[in-house]
């Protein structure tokens, strides 16, 4: 059932990503290591948390 259900997202949902670089501070990058954050992941859902507030 799992399986089927992620298929069906997978086919449904596809996603256009395009690769951007951003800097860090060396500071931000010991953080980000140490507490094992997806960074990607991270400002995708800070972008999508701006872009409903101002729609």
């Amino acid at each position: 059932m799992f399986y089927r259900y992620l298929y069906e997202y997978r086919v449904y949902h596809t996603c256009v990503a395009t690769r951007k670089n951003i800097t860090v501070r060396d500071d931000q990058e010991e953080w980000i290591q140490e507490n094992h954050l997806n960074l990607s992941r991270f400002v995708q859902d800070k972008l999508d948390e701006l872009i409903e507030e101002r729609s």
